[in-house]
């Protein structure tokens, strides 16, 4: 399966390739269909495809490489550093072009004839150089020192020089100073060392199981550091507490949610780069590789990976940069001769209990059916970038799949270069929450970093939140309560507000075509992605409408024909947005029940 799907986007990728357009600042690029463009970093895809021309033997790979090298000349600076776009400055993303190519020539050099192998190592010096001299002055958040730790290794090896060596081993060591006591890496966040009012670190589970952790793997192995890979792999193990039985990353509360796509994030590379190379000492790593590797290939579509389960079902297109980043993390797990060893159950599969992280005020319930994720955490990236508030931000089901998920509060594009802009973006939050709109602001339970939540075990588990409901300002004097009480097949969710008139929102998630069934006007039948579910409410459930997907021209559907279906990129889901209306300190009710078709 692993090289197989590795093909496939190679191939993919191939056939994006600009090869008819020969004025330099295109050829060799590769366009991406959700973009519109070349992106700047494509020239990450190097290394996957020296692999498939190594093992294939087939020139077309080899030819893709050497065009890609070529273009990526486009995005050079000229003090060796690389821009991260055409329209972007920032030379962190250095760090990444180095390890590539460097993997591209440490395991297939031989491939190249000699003007391109001197071609390619004189580009890979001048970079490891700029890096070595300007890593620590670049800034940015902690995937960057951490990778820039593999990047000098790497260099160390292909150029033979004990300088790298040395500067690999110090950002490695520094890098062990920012894990928390309950073992999450941190530093995804302004500033790196930031704590807030909670006491909670920047911590981004996508970026570190599919960056920053393999980071430092690589560099672990490579360097044979058995001292650090021993803290990295504790580390690993606690963040594997985070995978979904799917083979999902649940960062559904992160600090940069906003690039969440289920599988990982928008940009990164993939766990396997990390959790695959450490296969062998560890089981649990090979099956979450394998796990995390048929939710890839579930989402690749026509060759290309996309941002999520439903991009496809609503019709938005990938874009490349997941399928090239990928690329790299399923090639060197090939490299190193890792194949599949599924039959281990992974730890989220077999809690049955509460598991608590206070550096991120992030709490895992499991019960019978269901895995649900509950946050109040107040470290801010981006502005509404993740919910807080003790709010759901996963439930999800053995036999339904996702459920409910978390997004974006607020859907707007904290990195334009690396983000989609969707069809559609009226309030796509997909968040369960308390909401009312008041002069043009939204106040919601969801924005309010300082709510405190409570949880208890018994016959069920019980999590309870109180808050304020607020805008993006922490400004709201209006207050809430909310308990969730999760048991075997059911979830009750019970609320209030002081607030005059609010809606609560419960998007379910279901792709377009599944069913939703009305069984009365206060409960409904509906289809997820691989179940059925029943929601109910003692209050009427409304549905707000969105708008169809763009219609052609000579179409005779309506151009704002109304459907049933919102979708959020963050994740990539769609759900159909269902609320209810409540009154002042009037209370609510909402019962999800799993409804067993057997």
């Amino acid at each position: 399966m692993y090289f197989e799907l590795l093909k496939e986007w190679c191939d993919a990728l191939i056939n994006l390739q600009v090869t008819e357009i020969k004025k330099k600042e295109l050829y060799g690029g590769i366009l991406c269909p959700a973009c519109a463009r070349v992106h700047g970093r494509c020239g990450d895809a190097i290394y996957p495809m020296m692999y498939m021309a190594s093992v294939t033997g087939e020139n077309k790979y080899l030819e893709c490489a050497k065009l890609l090298f070529h273009w990526s000349e486009n995005m050079v600076r000229p003090d060796g550093s690389y821009n991260n776009d055409t329209n972007s400055e920032w030379k962190g993303i250095t760090v990444f072009a180095a390890i590539q190519l460097g993997e591209a020539l440490y395991y297939h050099q031989d491939l190249l004839d000699e003007k391109t192998k001197a071609l390619w190592l004189k580009r890979f010096q001048i970079s490891a150089d700029y890096l070595y001299h300007n890593i620590e002055k670049l800034g940015g958040n902690i995937n960057y020192p951490v990778t820039c730790a593999a990047a000098m290794a790497i260099a160390s090896k292909l150029l033979s020089n004990t300088d790298f060596a040395l500067k690999a081993q110090k950002l490695a060591k520094e890098a062990l100073h920012y894990f928390t006591e309950d073992g999450l890496l941190y530093g995804e966040g302004k500033p790196r060392d930031g704590i807030t009012k909670k006491g909670c670190r920047p911590v981004d589970l996508g970026y570190n199981v599919e960056e920053s952790l393999p980071g430092l793997v690589t560099y672990a192995l490579l360097r044979n550091d058995e001292e650090t890979l021993k803290i990295v792999m504790e580390s690993m193990e606690t963040h594997l507490f985070f995978m979904l039985p799917d083979g999902a990353w649940d960062n559904s509360w992160g600090t940069r949610n906003n690039k969440w796509s289920y599988w990982g994030s928008r940009t990164s590379d993939g766990c396997q780069a990390g959790y695959g190379l450490l296969a062998g000492r560890n089981p649990l790593f090979a099956e979450a590789v394998y796990r995390n590797t048929l939710l890839l290939k579930e989402c690749t579509h026509n060759g290309l990976l996309y941002g999520g389960p439903m991009y496809y079902s609503a019709d938005e297109p990938p874009c490349v940069h997941h399928t090239f980043c990928h690329a790299k993390a399923l090639a060197i797990m090939l490299e190193h001769g890792i194949r599949p060893e599924p039959g281990k159950k992974l730890p989220r599969e077999e809690q049955e209990s509460i598991r608590y992280f206070p550096s991120v005020h992030v709490t895992l319930a499991a019960k019978g059916e269901w895995r649900m994720t509950v946050s109040d955490y107040d470290f801010e990236y981006s502005e509404e970038g993740h919910a807080t508030g003790g709010a759901i931000t996963m439930l999800w089901s053995k036999s339904a799949g996702p459920v409910l998920a978390g997004t974006m509060t607020d859907y707007y594009l904290v990195e334009p270069n690396n983000m989609q802009l969707p069809q559609y973006t009226k309030n796509i939050c997909l968040t369960p929450r308390i909401e009312f709109c008041k002069e043009g602001k939204y106040y919601r339970n969801i924005n309010d970093k300082s709510a405190h939540v409570e949880s208890y075990e018994g016959d069920n588990i019980v999590i309870i939140t109180k808050g304020r409901l607020t805008d993006k300002k922490q400004q709201g004097t209006d207050t809430f309560r909310l308990q969730y009480e999760l048991r075997d097949t059911e979830l009750l969710i019970i609320g209030s507000t002081t607030a005059e008139k609010s809606r609560f929102y419960i998007p379910v998630i279901s792709p377009s075509g599944h069913s939703a069934g009305q069984l009365n006007e206060s409960s409904y039948s509906i289809q997820t992605q691989s179940g059925f579910v029943l929601l109910e409410s003692r209050l009427k459930l409304h549905i707000e409408k969105g708008f169809d997907k763009k219609v052609l021209l000579d179409s005779t559907e309506p151009a704002n024909k109304e459907i049933n279906r919102i979708f959020n990129p963050v994740g990539g889901f769609e759900a159909i947005p269902f609320y209810i209306e409540i009154d002042s300190c009037e209370e609510f009710r909402i019962k999800l029940s799993i409804v067993n078709t057997q």
